[in-house]
């Protein structure tokens, strides 16, 4: 123990030593015997080793949450959820949640006492094993159904179920009913009249089930009572949900590994089974539930490490958990399909983890559970939401530079989250136009000018911009508050290429010259750019584009047409790419030209789309002059400045913003047709509004990317396929949610709010289709980021 004490207490190392040094040693405690050990002890009495607990004690695992006054290490849940994942992918069979979180936890949130001394002593230095119980027997997780009750002689009786460990625990922290009261009492294993009999769960472990008949207790055998124990408990139990979704997290990630290696070794028909595409795109969906467990993770440690409230470790540990344990046993049986035969054997290590998911996904409360758990919280959060739109408190309490006109060189980080909340919503219920709130469509240059100006002059063009470039320079955090900010008040979709694409692009691609000249108008609003990729017969396959640009002079002349161009028969200049080389294969014949459309030879043919609007264009170039200035980057290296815009495109398709408006209208419509609140609108609701909040979250890990100056990678294509297929899972529950209502195309009142249904289900085809199909997304993260093979 002191071993480890110097390490974490004494060394001056950063939270990423910190995070490195846990994880180095939990795989080098894993490397030598985990998945073996997990082996040995499944279907073993009582399937503890005790050896290897001395060990994690040596190491401090067991009282890393714990205080330095209580013995322990005095980390937090970041540290302890690297630990967890990293053991839970060798399958460790060691209760280290159940003893070193959900019981230590409980037991050091009990008010100062020798019992509380001892019970900690024991946990911390591996002596004592001591388990926590409070689930009566219909498995219930609230506190207060306990099973057990104290009577008022001071004996227990009734029964609890689902404790881990059980029959190696040294001794038993319980919940009980004391009157109008809840009780933490401790029972030693040989207490009389307590009885325990074996639960073989799906792993091969042994939670049980403790029986109590007039078991006596004394006075210093409770260790809480009434709100401090509840207190207690809840929030161990928390807890220990949190760093259960962490082990969970290690399981999908590692059994995905094991699963993408054997694609890539096992060969049938002549190839490996993972060039196929089909078994691709069934690898990248389980890839992206596992980043989204990964953000989730993430969010729910910065709410328990940040100080949050009880009602917001509450929230994040049901949420991490509804993602994380579904995830996992999504990825663990998918794997096994995968694998084919062998992975249905019992000697191939990819079934432990999909019966060690089984074991940790029900426990504390399975996925479903805990989303019926959310509902009422979430439900309550989205009225608040519309309550406070109704109600907007104008600019009271808001600092004064928020609804000023214009802003100095202001860090806009510096506020709070919740003043800046109030402040950017401040200022667009004062200076957004009424006749523009909640358009459902595209609008064009000339309808947005006076907004555009008055948004230009405020400095708030470009959220995720660089302040050195004239952009807010959000955090991820912020640049998230301003997204829901202007979608709760309906600010209309504008052609956003200029801002969201081109502008990063320049700062990595372009020359000072074209950096200087172009990013000022971009930010001013003076230039409104479109995108010149999609060509007739090469959408997705980009590469297979025809325009040329054949070079003449100090111009180069270019011939052929793009389609699919969005805003193109409003924009005034357009950034795309031609072929400058037929001689070598189709990636490296390609340059990046910036264009005036009022160029000679420039035509432009709008395309009304499913609803009707005209969204795109038709864009044709003949013989059109373009100075040889306006080469972005090499000749013929525009593919790989190419790719890097779309990375920043789908930052953008793959934004949160796209799929609040659907999500705010279902609430809506639900409320006013009376589906709010019942069980069957609720199971579809509750699962979706997590949804956009995981959207959210994998969303903030690339902005923040971005607003530092980096380039997102290929696994930024998630983004785009998550967004679009939540937008049509909404979309269509929105339609089905406004029964017969649904078939009608105008905007309808619901309740005094105008809705049009239809809209936000148009809208999933573009997006779906638009900045390369989901399809070949799938492609690009398959071969690109999961390394299977062509």
């Amino acid at each position: 123990m002191a071993a480890a004490q110097e390490i974490f207490q004494e060394t001056e190392m950063d939270d990423n030593d910190i995070l490195r040094l846990l994880r180095d040693a939990a795989e080098g405690f894993s490397r030598a015997d985990g998945i073996k050990r997990a082996r040995e002890l499944r279907f073993q009495k009582p399937g503890i080793d005790r050896k290897a607990w001395s060990s994690m004690a040596a190491n401090g695992w067991l009282g890393l949450l714990l205080t330095e006054e209580d013995g322990g290490q005095g980390l937090g849940f970041a540290e302890m959820c690297v630990l967890a994942e990293e053991l839970a992918r060798a399958v460790n069979p060691e209760p280290l949640t159940s003893i070193a979180v959900l019981t230590a936890l409980a037991v050091a949130g009990s008010p100062p006492s020798p019992l509380r001394t001892m019970l900690l002593d024991g946990i911390i230095s591996g002596r004592s094993i001591v388990a926590t119980a409070f689930q009566n027997a219909k498995g219930s997780l609230d506190i207060e159904a306990t099973g057990l009750v104290l009577s008022e002689k001071g004996t227990l009786a009734g029964e609890l179920r689902h404790v881990f460990p059980a029959l190696g625990a040294d001794g038993f922290v319980v919940a009980a009913k004391a009157e109008d009261d809840i009780a933490l009492v401790y029972l030693p294993a040989d207490t009389v009249g307590m009885s325990i009999a074996e639960e073989l769960r799906a792993d091969g472990s042994h939670s049980g089930r403790v029986t109590c008949r007039d078991v006596s207790v004394k006075d210093d055998a409770i260790l809480a009572t009434g709100k401090q124990a509840l207190a207690a408990l809840g929030s161990a139990i928390d807890a220990a949900t949190l760093v259960t979704s962490a082990e969970l997290f290690g399981l999908m990630q590692r059994a995905l590994e094991i699963t993408l290696d054997y694609m890539k070794t096992r060969v049938q028909f002549g190839k490996p089974i993972g060039s196929f595409q089909a078994l691709q795109h069934r690898a990248v969906d389980l890839y992206m539930q596992q980043e989204l467990s990964r953000g989730a993770l993430a969010e729910a440690v910065k709410v328990f490490d940040g100080g949050g409230d009880a009602e917001a470790r509450r929230f994040s540990a049901g949420r991490v958990k509804s993602r994380c344990g579904d995830a996992a046993l999504l990825i663990g049986r998918e794997s096994i399909k995968l694998h084919g035969a062998i992975g249905y054997t019992d000697e191939y290590d990819v079934g432990l983890y999909l019966r060690r998911a089984m074991t940790l996904a029900p426990w504390l409360g399975n996925p479903a559970e805990r989303r019926r758990s959310l509902a009422a919280h979430i439900e309550a959060e989205a009225e608040l939401n519309a309550a406070d739109v109704e109600a907007d408190d104008g600019e009271y309490g808001v600092d004064p530079v928020f609804t000023q006109p214009d802003s100095a060189d202001i860090d806009w980080n510096d506020f709070s989250d919740a003043d800046f909340r109030k402040g950017v919503r401040a200022y667009l219920e004062k200076n957004y136009p009424q006749r523009l709130r909640h358009l459902g469509r595209r609008t064009n240059p000339a309808e947005m000018k006076d907004w555009l100006d008055t948004i230009c002059r405020k400095g708030w063009v470009a959220p995720a911009w660089p302040r050195t470039h004239g952009g807010m320079g959000l955090s991820a955090a912020k640049q998230l508050i301003f997204i829901e900010e202007r979608e709760r008040i309906g600010i209309a979709r504008t052609a956003e290429q200029g801002v969201n694409m081109l502008g990063p692009m320049l700062m990595h691609y372009g020359s000072k010259a074209q950096q200087d000249f172009y990013l000022p108008k971009i930010i001013s609003g003076e230039h409104y750019w479109c995108q010149g990729y999609s060509e007739p017969n090469a959408g997705s396959d980009l590469a297979s584009l025809r325009t040329e640009a054949v070079p003449d002079g100090d111009d180069y002349v270019i011939n052929g047409s793009k389609i699919w161009t969005s805003g193109g028969h409003h924009a005034d200049h357009m950034f795309l790419l031609a072929r400058t080389d037929k001689t070598v294969k189709k990636q490296a014949g390609i340059s990046f030209f910036l264009l005036k459309l009022d160029t000679p030879g420039v035509s432009i043919r709008p395309i009304r789309n499913l609803a009707g609007h005209e969204e795109f264009a038709q864009v044709f170039f003949d013989n059109v002059r373009v100075p040889k200035d306006n080469l972005v980057g090499e000749l013929n290296k525009g593919w790989t400045v190419a790719k890097t815009l779309l990375g920043f495109e789908r930052l953008g398709t793959g934004s949160p913003r796209r799929v609040q408006v659907p999500l705010r209208q279902l609430a809506v419509v639900a409320k006013a047709t009376g589906a709010w609140g019942a069980p069957e609108f609720r199971a579809k609701y509750v699962p979706l509004y997590l949804d956009v909040l995981d959207l959210g979250a994998s969303h903030g890990r690339f902005s923040q990317i971005v607003s530092t100056g980096d380039q997102p990678g290929p696994e930024i294509s998630m983004l785009k396929i998550w967004a679009g297929e939540t937008t049509q899972r909404l979309s269509e529950l929105l339609i089905e949610t406004a029964g017969s209502a649904g078939a009608i195309r105008q905007t309808q009142d619901f309740d005094g709010t105008g809705v049009n249904l239809l809209t936000p289900y148009y809208t999933v085809f573009g997006a779906t289709i638009a900045s390369g199909s989901n399809d070949i997304q799938r492609n690009i993260i398959a071969i690109n980021v999961l390394g299977l093979p062509r």
